[in-house]
């Protein structure tokens, strides 16, 4: 069969407009890896529909995404990838030498993204782009394949973790920014069977919604302190696809007792693990004085909140407590195999079930961001070939 001669690329030229670019095929060298794209995921990619923001890595007319799972056409020489292999890709890069790689931490912080340097921050910004092209694209002397919402997708291959057989796409993608990144945190937490971990806010729904999936997993007992209806209800369905449970609570945000009922659920003394997801500051120091002494708080990105901040008197508010401050905002490619084993449980599968909310095929993602940005929503999942039972029938303008 012969190689397409493009690669279909989706790209936000102006605020709420979609739309599609045909790139040449990519080109693929050894040490990277080619994939045909299955499914990418929406995080916070609507920033860029509504707004033109993006991260450091990201560019609304270079193509969008990062969140991909697919199948390997292409591994010149590689000792690991053969073509037919299941992976996870991570949004990144991987040399080898700098110290996140040497280490598994994120991907998004090898030092090769920034020619070497400190991986960049939303406060060091590297040039990321030369002419429009990503790293991975410059390496590979290719004029297309950085991103997930394509056909095909350029990688290094220590982005790359292969996936078992037997575990669908659909619940593969969970790996990155959702069960991933709520695995890594907590095990950041060190959670463990019998913590009380309060889960506060909604944030980045993908995010906050994949916390009690991987808490219950953990044998925690969770209590998931909502602040709508739409929040609530998730995490309801959630206990439900698991088969019923008792180590799972919601308290209402908007109940001005809430904090009043985290205390009662806790024998008083207050959450061992609190997660926050609405970088909000006085919500923050309510948190700071509800954990228990010598207790974690764990602080989860929220993008779609533009006054973050954390203030908090460093004696009362943390040496006085013990308290232990922390967070993140990626997945370590250490913890990937743990991620993999759990997103194989069927009752994992089960509660994912419920936070994918939406299934489009990628020519209809107009649709999926517009439905991401009204934030009532769970997961969003774009399939570039079509949705399964209907690939082949693309309809892109």
């Amino acid at each position: 069969m012969n190689a397409p001669v493009t690669n279909t690329v989706l790209t936000v030229p102006e605020p709420r407009k979609v739309a599609f670019a045909k790139r040449p095929y990519p080109r693929v060298k050894p040490g990277s890896v080619l994939v045909k794209t299955e499914i990418a995921a929406l995080c916070v990619d609507d920033r860029m529909y509504t707004d033109h923001v993006h991260e450091w890595f990201d560019h609304p007319l270079h193509c969008v995404g990062h969140e991909g799972v697919g199948t390997v056409v292409e591994a010149p020489e590689s000792q690991v990838f053969r073509p037919g292999d299941k992976v996870l890709l991570s949004h990144g890069a991987y040399c080898g030498r700098c110290f996140a790689c040497r280490n598994g931490l994120s991907q998004a912080h090898c030092a090769s993204l920034s020619g070497g340097e400190r991986a960049g921050t939303s406060t060091t910004v590297p040039e990321f782009f030369v002419d429009g092209l990503a790293p991975v694209e410059r390496k590979n002397d290719s004029q297309s394949g950085w991103a997930a919402m394509a056909e095909y997708r350029l990688a290094d291959e220590g982005i790359c973790t292969l996936l078992p057989d037997d575990l669908d796409f659909r619940y593969a993608i969970a790996a990155e920014c959702s069960i991933g990144m709520a695995y890594c945190a907590q095990e950041f937490m060190e959670v463990k069977a019998g913590d009380y971990l309060l889960l506060v806010g909604s944030g980045q729904r993908q995010f906050s919604l994949s916390h009690p999936i991987v808490g219950l997993f953990r044998g925690a007992r969770v209590i998931a302190a909502a602040p709508d209806d739409f929040q609530a209800e998730k995490v309801r369905k959630i206990g439900e696809a698991r088969g019923g449970t008792p180590d799972l609570h919601i308290v209402d945000m908007r109940d001005p007792n809430w904090t009043q009922q985290v205390l009662d659920l806790t024998d008083g003394v207050g959450p061992d693990k609190i997660a926050d997801f609405t970088s909000d500051r006085e919500t923050l120091n309510t948190e700071i004085d509800l954990v228990r002494h010598d207790g974690v708080l764990y602080i989860q990105e929220n993008l779609r909140n533009k006054h973050r901040e954390l203030r908090i008197d460093p004696y009362a508010g943390i040496a006085e407590k013990n308290l232990k401050i922390m967070g993140t905002i990626d997945s370590r490619r250490i913890d990937r195999p743990g991620i993999i084993r759990m997103l194989r449980n069927k009752e994992v599968q089960r509660m994912w079930d419920v936070v994918v909310t939406h299934e489009f095929p990628m020519w209809e993602a107009e649709q999926a961001f517009q439905i991401s940005a009204t934030q009532q929503c769970g997961k969003i999942l774009l399939y570039p070939h079509g949705l399964p039972g209907q690939e082949g029938e693309q309809a892109y303008g």
